[in-house]
């Protein structure tokens, strides 16, 4: 006899499903931050995956409001017209920017809410290395910030993300 009790993972999202964002920053795929983060194990249901998406975003724009709109000012349409002249895969620096502050918010979101039915020892561990996981999450998602509001800047912005209490 064995011990192995599997679950099936959950279907990844659509194939061309993404979240829609204000039209001057790009759509978000699911399944581009489904594979970059691997969270949950699999059983990361899609309507949970587009509910994280939509709060980072909502994150993301509240933290970019006034760099967003400094550009919109200056003419610029979209994210991807930023002035860079640093690609990545032939992406502008600033949409991958954008993807990484969406994917690590999401993440950090996800890994906050999720909790593993398992015996209570092993629970209490793994809900401590999943809230370091969302910090960790947070710290990226802050740096990303941090760089995406540095581009086109002389004096780039400080990635240190700290209150006092």
């Amino acid at each position: 006899m064995s011990d192995l009790i599997s679950t099936p993972p959950s279907p990844a999202s659509p194939a061309d499903s993404q979240v829609v964002a204000d039209g001057w920053f790009p759509p978000i795929k699911c399944n581009d931050v489904r594979d970059a983060l691997r969270l949950g194990e699999g059983v990361v249901p899609h309507v949970r995956l587009v509910a994280a998406i939509k709060g980072a975003m909502l994150q993301a724009f509240r933290q970019l409001s006034d760099w967003r709109s400094a550009h919109a000012d200056m003419g610029i349409a979209q994210l991807a017209d930023v002035p860079d002249d640093i690609t990545l895969d032939g992406e502008p620096r600033a949409v991958e920017l954008w993807n990484r502050i969406i994917r690590y918010y999401a993440g950090a979101e996800l890994a906050d809410g999720y909790r593993d039915l398992v015996a209570a020892d092993q629970q209490s561990q793994r809900n401590d290395e999943k809230r370091i996981s969302a910090d960790d999450y947070r710290r990226m998602a802050h740096h990303a910030v941090a760089d995406l509001r540095s581009i086109g800047v002389d004096t780039p912005v400080q990635r240190n993300h700290a209150e006092l209490i």
